[in-house]
């Protein structure tokens, strides 16, 4: 019997786990359809979730495509549910948004930077300091949520009673107010059920506790669960993601769930996964014995290339030439630790005249900053994105305030006159409402020493702007905001965008060089992949704990899994500080892990 046939028959509990290039996906979308035509499921007692947006696109893509009648599935045969768990979260609130106090039209946080802001506030609010936030910063991006009269609880309701008297949730409400929705209302419970009578899901070793929860939630004593995932490419901790959950899959759904290995892979040459899986098993445990069951439909033994380079600047130079080389009939991926190593990069592969996209975040760009900024100038009672651009603001040490970097570096008074004037701010937020923003609360101390710069910048910003005055606004953004350093910093980030863009049109459905994090690769392929930052205290990360290196090792395990036909890996002697952000220690203990028979010097 085809092995798709056997898994999908089968009715318990079921985990498929899968390596990279090994079918996941495909499977869940094969399952999709023998439901829906061989079992007469009616699509909307289907919820398929997906870990990304971008996931969720593809998996109408891929049921949608009648070029592969295996998983081509008919329009009025679809489910209308495929979607992420946080939409899904989002839906299951706004149905319901009475029971827990909400309006329909509530808003969601999406800015992490801001989360965190706020909720340093709220523990100031509290007589606290601003560090003692952190556990409730943690707490809430795990999605565990177990009130207690501990002072990471009591920051958290704060913030909580911040966020709804203006109408707002964030991320992690999305997930966990729908988990208590379902708790607490057996009626919604059994309605959302009967909606997700068979529950798929991709990417299961990505879920957070919340996560794990409203899966758990939805399914109930139902048999029809099918996931998908895989262990060791469980990379996203700092959202609250742990291998354990996909680990616990027989545990947590009792002694009839079942746990299925696919073995074919089907996107690396034998070597390079060998060399993969044989380096995150050794910091991750598991059986090593699982390579001898594995079959590889891309027999190629070409080995994996480590390169080294005295520079910087000669590693981007090596880089561009080999592309060079490989020519356009095929698709390279750049993949690095931070988008600062992007530039010299960047740099080689324009002298070679290689067209390129380099994904970026806008929230990572002074642009960002400008357009949160002219957001407030339209509407200066938006106190959340006032108070998100006086802090960049402050960080920038265009006011009085200390910036944040000294709360590392900073002498103890230094820090102690940081922490008394954003307490200032956060006192204010007892006082704002409908009639009294934030904006006019800080302009009250224009004669503290301390916010007199601050406010007299925000003053004229305001003044310019009504006036329509375009000149004197620009000028004031570059000469007393200092958003731009200098005309290079303006350049990098008009480029970074104009590049988007560009590359949205230029390399749709064709083959193309692209650059991007390594967090953002996983669920791609391309021929060539070139990872770039091999070096210890970057990967692995500087003072890593072993849970860190564990998900360290993890992220080199998916992004060398990218390659259909060679692999190249790169550590230089020399970066730039302002690249790295450490001092680099060295090629990365993970090359050292990979089987010698595995790798050559290039």
């Amino acid at each position: 019997m085809n092995i798709l046939n056997e898994l999908v028959q089968i009715e318990e509990p079921l985990l498929i786990k899968a390596g990279p290039g090994f079918g996941k996906t495909y499977t869940l979308a094969y399952k999709i359809k023998y439901l829906v035509e061989n079992q007469k499921i009616k699509p909307d007692k289907l919820c398929v979730i997906t870990f990304t947006n971008e996931a969720a696109v593809n998996m109408r893509k891929t049921i949608n495509s009648e070029a592969d009648e295996r998983v081509y599935i008919k329009q009025e045969l679809q489910p209308s549910v495929i979607c992420t768990m946080h939409k899904l979260g989002d839906r299951i609130i706004r149905d319901n948004c009475s029971k827990i106090g909400l309006k329909r039209d509530f808003r969601v946080l999406s800015s992490r930077y801001l989360k965190d802001i706020l909720i340093k506030d709220c523990a100031q609010m509290l007589k606290a300091k601003r560090q003692d936030a952190k556990d409730t910063i943690s707490c809430r991006q795990e999605g565990k949520c177990v009130p207690t009269d501990s002072l990471k609880c009591e920051i958290c309701s704060e913030y909580n009673k911040l966020l709804r008297r203006f109408n707002y949730i964030d991320h992690d409400d999305q997930i966990m107010l729908a988990c208590r929705l379902l708790r607490e209302n057996q009626y919604i419970l059994r309605n959302e059920r009967i909606k997700a009578r068979y529950l798929l899901i991709d990417e299961y070793q990505d879920i957070n506790c919340a996560q794990w929860e409203l899966v758990k939630l939805l399914s109930g004593k139902t048999n029809n669960l099918f996931v998908v995932g895989d262990d060791y490419q469980s990379i996203y901790g700092f959202r609250g993601g742990h291998p354990k959950y996909i680990r616990n899959f027989q545990n947590d759904y009792g002694p009839n769930a079942i746990v299925k290995n696919l073995v074919d892979s089907r996107r690396c040459p034998s070597t390079i996964f060998k060399g993969a899986f044989t380096m995150v098993q050794k910091y991750n445990g598991g059986d090593i014995k699982f390579l001898d069951k594995v079959i590889f439909h891309n027999e190629s033994e070409i080995l994996i290339k480590v390169h080294n380079s005295k520079h910087q600047n000669l590693e981007a130079d090596f880089i561009a030439r080999k592309i060079k080389e490989i020519g356009p009939s095929y698709d390279s991926l750049i993949l690095i630790p931070l988008l600062n190593y992007a530039l010299p990069i960047k740099r080689s592969l324009q002298k070679y005249f290689v067209n390129f996209s380099c994904g970026y975040s806008i929230e990572e760009t002074d642009l960002y900053l400008v357009s949160i900024l002219l957001k407030w100038l339209k509407n200066p009672g938006d106190n959340f994105n006032f108070r998100f651009l006086i802090d960049e603001i402050i960080n920038k040490g265009i006011s009085d305030i200390p910036a944040k970097q000294t709360e590392f570096t900073g002498r103890k008074e230094t820090k102690e006159r940081r922490e008394d004037a954003l307490r200032q701010i956060s006192n204010f937020w007892n006082e704002v409402g409908k009639n009294k923003t934030l904006y006019l609360k800080i302009k009250t101390l224009k004669d503290n020493n301390l916010f007199k710069k601050l406010i007299t910048l925000m003053i004229e910003l305001k003044k310019i702007y009504k006036e329509n005055n375009s000149i004197d606004f620009i000028d004031l953004l570059v000469s007393r905001m200092k958003i731009w350093k200098d005309i290079s910093f303006f350049s990098n980030d008009v480029n970074s965008v104009v590049e988007e863009i560009e590359s949205l049109a230029k390399f749709q459905g064709e083959c193309g060089v692209r650059i991007m994090t390594m967090k953002k690769a996983k669920g791609l392929e391309a021929d060539y992949v070139f990872i770039v930052g091999l070096e210890n205290n970057v990967l692995p990360r500087l003072k890593a704990t072993d849970s860190e290196k564990e998900e360290d090792s993890r992220l080199l395990y998916v992004s060398m899994t990218r390659a259909r036909k060679e692999l190249y890996l790169l550590y230089s002697d020399i970066r730039d500080r302002n690249i790295t952000k450490v001092q680099i220690d060295g090629r990365s203990e993970f090359i050292d892990a990979i089987p010698k028979e595995c790798i050559e010097l290039v």
